[in-house]
């Protein structure tokens, strides 16, 4: 009987981590069926070794920058939720979510990881999950207005629509979820039938109305909307730079836009971590109808992830310098 309490969170690891590594091999299957598939591999070989290194740098500089503007958007919910906390431990955060993003499922364990170790250093998880959804929600906002001008802009050219009805459709919906959550607030989880006013119940609508509260925060509203569309510039700047890197041909800037939107809803799956496979079968499928072959294509995705996780494990890095942890309030 001693012994028993000490089994039970070694098994719940080990299922955790037997979990993880399913999910990292459905996601490597994915990319080697991808490589498999690829008539001219020869080709694909050749475009990575021909990429030109100065634009894969400017690239990666882009994703280095957006952990600074993603600081800034989090400290502007952080600020309306009046959560302290130095910008410097806000950064440090973000690099180590950023580790946790790119090697965990679903490509938002850095998320709970941020909020959990806020919440628990200032004594409201409520407001560190309220701060790192809107956070997010803020990029998924800006992602789903630059969707829709990348789309029009596609549109009017009358060429290759495939990709920008795909983004229309789906920045319509981010953004009408969006306006349905701002609107709705806690009316949207019923007058406590389904779920109570008390227990877990309550603790998700006390998250919810932190959330409502905080998104209409004029001055945290304005920012985090501001360096979402930062954000989202730069993950579309990143995008261009590695197109040119690899010299890919027929793409305009609007069709790239409605590239990131497909890519960027890929990488939420859940079923590999971070949406291994999935985001890079998302690039060969969308590049692939503006024309641009699939050795290419593929490339293009095998660039984007080395270059991702090149920068996430930075986070790592600064996990094993720094830590994660908050320092308490003085």
């Amino acid at each position: 009987m001693d012994t028993q309490p000490e089994e039970i969170p070694v098994q719940q690891i080990k299922r955790n981590w037997l979990k993880l590594l399913i999910r990292i091999a459905i996601g490597l299957l994915v990319v080697g069926i991808l490589i498999w598939r690829t008539p001219d591999r020869a080709q694909l070989k050749h475009a990575l070794a021909a990429a030109h290194i100065g634009w894969a740098i400017a690239a990666g500089l882009a994703l280095f920058a957006n952990v600074f503007v993603s600081a800034l958007r989090w400290e502007a919910y952080l600020g309306a939720l009046e959560i302290d906390m130095p910008f410097a431990t806000t950064v440090r955060l973000y690099f180590v979510g950023t580790f946790f993003n790119a090697f965990l499922p679903s490509g938002i364990g850095g998320d709970a990881y941020k909020a959990v170790r806020v919440g628990r250093a200032r004594g409201t998880l409520t407001g560190a999950f309220a701060s790192v959804f809107l956070d997010r929600f803020a990029g998924f906002v800006a992602l789903g207005f630059i969707g829709l001008i990348g789309a029009a802009a596609e549109l009017a050219a009358g060429d290759k629509l495939r990709v920008a009805a795909v983004a229309t459709v789906l920045s319509v919906g981010m953004l009408g979820a969006a306006g349905i959550l701002l609107l709705g607030g806690e009316r949207l989880l019923g007058r406590g039938r389904l779920i109570k006013e008390h227990g877990i119940g309550g603790k998700l609508r006390g998250a919810v109305r932190a959330i409502h509260a905080a998104a209409r925060h004029p001055e945290a509203a304005a920012r985090g909307y501001l360096m979402g569309f930062v954000f989202q510039a730069l993950v579309l700047g990143y995008h261009l730079a590695l197109a040119k890197a690899l010299n890919l041909k027929g793409i305009s800037v609007g069709g790239m836009t409605g590239v990131v939107v497909i890519v960027s809803l890929a990488t939420i799956i859940p079923l590999s971590p971070g949406g291994l496979g999935f985001r890079e079968a998302a690039y060969v499928w969308a590049l692939g109808t503006f024309g641009i072959p699939r050795s290419e294509a593929l490339a293009f995705a095998l660039l984007v992830l080395a270059i991702l996780l090149a920068t996430s494990l930075i986070g790592g890095i600064v996990y094993v310098i720094a830590g994660g942890e908050v320092a308490p309030r003085r």
